[in-house]
């Protein structure tokens, strides 16, 4: 199953980033560096700073693209983890599984159930 959040109306920079090094990680970096700047170097080595945050494959990815930039992280992540539930909410309304979208989404099981519950909480 496919990100549906892969499509979502991201702010510009973000959505670069995010198509980039995928959703997962531009949400860990948003958290991690929303509101900075941060230079991505040429070259990025497992022992980088965003390669032990990102991954060294995301970190690679992010190097390869904007390697020798400052590239400004907006901060975005509250809001983007709200569109990431909603449509968790969504997609678990129209019967796809705990198991399935815990997978398509890179979370744990018990993370889509408390987000789940989290919904039931306010309504």
């Amino acid at each position: 199953m496919k990100n549906p959040l892969l499509a979502a109306t991201f702010p510009e920079s973000l959505k670069e980033i995010r198509d980039v090094i995928g959703l997962d990680s531009t949400l860990k970096l948003v958290t991690s560096c929303g509101g900075t700047r941060v230079f991505i170097p040429k070259h990025i080595s497992a022992q980088h700073r965003l390669a032990n945050l990102l991954g060294i494959r995301a970190a690679r990815r992010l190097s390869h693209y904007f390697g020798g930039e400052s590239v400004t992280v907006v901060r975005g992540a509250p809001a983007l983890r709200a569109l990431r539930n909603k449509e968790i909410i969504d997609q678990y309304s129209k019967g796809v599984r705990v198991a399935d979208l815990a997978r398509a989404f890179a979370l744990t099981e018990r993370r889509i159930y408390s987000i789940l519950s989290e919904t039931n909480d306010k309504t």
